[in-house]
C-alpha cells in the first residue's frame, strides 16, 4: 500500500510540474511575442526615458489584462499543492502507523 501511495504522489507531483511548466511556457511565449511587437514599433525612439516609460506601461497593461488568468492559475496551483500535501501527509501517516504496529508486534514477541 505504501509503495502505491508513493507512486501516486510521485505521479501527481510530476503532472503538477508539467502543468506548471506548460502554463508558464505559454504565458512567456505570449508575453515575448507582444514585447517583440512593441520593440519593433519603438525601435526608432532614441530617448531612453521614453522607451522605459513605454515598456513600463506595456508591462503594467499586460499584467492588468491577464489578472483574471493569473488569479485563476494561482487558485488552481494552490489547490494542486494542497492535494500534494495531503497525499504526502497520508503516506507519512501510513509509515508512522506501520512503524508503530511493527514496534508493538516486536515487543509482544519478546514478552
Amino acid at each position: 500500500k505504501l509503495w502505491y501511495q508513493r507512486r501516486v504522489r510521485g505521479l501527481f507531483a510530476t503532472e503538477l510540474h508539467e502543468w506548471n511548466h506548460r502554463y508558464w511556457s505559454e504565458q512567456n511565449k505570449q508575453y515575448l511575442a507582444l514585447k517583440e511587437e512593441l520593440l519593433d514599433e519603438i525601435e526608432s525612439l532614441e530617448c531612453e526615458d521614453e522607451i522605459e516609460r513605454i515598456m513600463g506601461e506595456f508591462y503594467r497593461t499586460y499584467l492588468l489584462s491577464n489578472k483574471t488568468n493569473f488569479n485563476s492559475y494561482t487558485s488552481q496551483w494552490r489547490g494542486h499543492n494542497l492535494k500534494l500535501l495531503y497525499l504526502s501527509g497520508r503516506a507519512k501517516g501510513s509509515r508512522i502507523v506501520r512503524t508503530v504496529r511493527n514496534t508493538f508486534k516486536r515487543s509482544n514477541r519478546v514478552g
